[in-house]
C-alpha cells in the first residue's frame, strides 16, 4: 500500500478539515440572534452541509470539533440571551443555567455518528435553554416580528413555534417589553415608514404596502396620530432639514432620528427577563 493511499483511508484530507472548520465557526456566528426554538433545525441543515467523514481519524476529529463547538455555542447563546434581555437584566450572573450539561452522556457515546449526536444535543439544548429561562419566548417573538413586521402577525401559530402558550407568550412580552405584540409590531412598521419617507423619495402608497399598511390611508392616519403632521408633511420638513414635525415631536424625546415617535421598542425599560 502506497503512502497516499494510507492517507486517504487513515489520515486527514487538509481540504476536508478547512471546510468542516469553516461550517462550524458559521454556525457559532449564529449563536448570537438563533432562538432556541429554531436550533434544532438550524442544527440540521448544518449536518447537511458538513463534510462527511472518509476515514476513522476524520471521524474521530469530527467528535472532537463537534464537541468544542457546541460547548462554545451553548455558552454563547447563553451569554446572548441575557444580554438581549435589556441593560438592566443583570441575571446571568445569578443564573444556574450550564450550557454543558447539556451535552448527557454524548462524549462517551460511541453508537452515533458525531453528526448525529451533535443534532440530538442540538434539540436538547434548545428546550433547556427555553425550559431554564421562561421569557426566552420573548426573544424569540421580538426576534421573529423584526423579521416580519410588514406581514400579518398571527399570535397563535407564533406561540407554536416558540412552544408556549399564546396567553403566555401575550402576557410575559407586554410585562418584559412594555408592548403588546401588535403594539411592537405597530411601532417597527411605523419607524421604518419615517425613515424611508425621510431618506428616500418612494411614493407614500408604496410605503404604506412595504412596511405592511393595508393602504396609504392608514399610514395617513397612524403618522398623523403619533406624529403631529401628514407623511408628506414629514417629508419635506425632513428633507428641508428643519427637523420640525409638529407638537408631539417636541412633547416626546425619545428616539433619536425619529423623537416624534411617543415609543420605541427597543426604548421601553424591560422589567426582568
Amino acid at each position: 500500500m502506497s503512502q497516499s493511499q494510507s492517507r486517504a483511508q487513515f489520515g486527514i484530507d487538509a481540504s476536508w478539515l478547512s471546510n468542516t472548520i469553516r461550517e462550524c465557526q458559521a454556525f457559532l456566528g449564529e449563536s448570537v440572534s438563533l432562538v432556541p426554538s429554531d436550533l434544532r433545525a438550524t442544527a440540521g441543515k448544518f449536518i447537511e452541509r458538513l463534510p462527511k467523514t472518509r476515514t476513522p481519524l476524520e471521524t474521530l476529529v469530527q467528535k472532537g470539533l463537534l464537541l468544542d463547538l457546541a460547548i462554545q455555542f451553548g455558552y454563547a447563546a447563553h451569554k446572548a440571551f441575557h444580554k438581549h434581555s435589556g441593560p438592566i437584566d443583570r441575571s446571568s450572573r445569578r443564573c444556574a443555567f450550564q450550557p454543558a450539561a447539556s451535552l448527557g452522556e454524548w462524549p462517551r457515546d460511541s453508537t452515533r455518528s458525531p453528526a448525529e449526536a451533535f443534532h440530538r444535543w442540538a434539540s436538547r439544548f434548545g428546550f433547556e435553554l427555553q425550559t431554564a429561562h421562561p421569557q426566552a419566548c420573548v426573544h424569540g417573538a421580538e426576534y421573529y416580528i423584526k423579521q416580519h413586521y410588514q406581514d400579518r402577525l398571527a399570535i397563535d401559530t407564533l406561540a407554536q413555534q416558540l412552544r408556549c402558550s399564546s396567553a403566555y407568550l401575550q402576557r410575559t412580552f407586554k410585562d418584559v417589553t412594555g408592548f403588546t405584540l401588535r403594539e411592537y409590531q405597530a411601532e417597527l412598521r411605523l419607524r421604518e415608514a419615517l425613515r424611508l419617507l425621510e431618506t428616500t423619495n418612494l411614493k407614500i402608497e408604496g410605503i404604506a404596502g412595504d412596511v405592511g399598511y393595508r393602504s396609504k390611508k392608514d399610514l395617513y392616519r397612524v403618522v398623523e396620530a403619533r406624529v403631529g403632521c401628514t407623511p408628506l408633511e414629514f417629508r419635506k420638513r425632513r428633507q428641508a432639514g428643519t427637523g420640525k414635525t409638529g407638537g408631539a415631536e417636541t412633547a416626546h424625546q425619545t428616539t433619536p432620528r425619529h423623537s416624534a415617535i411617543r415609543h420605541s421598542p427597543n426604548d421601553r425599560q424591560r422589567r426582568g427577563a
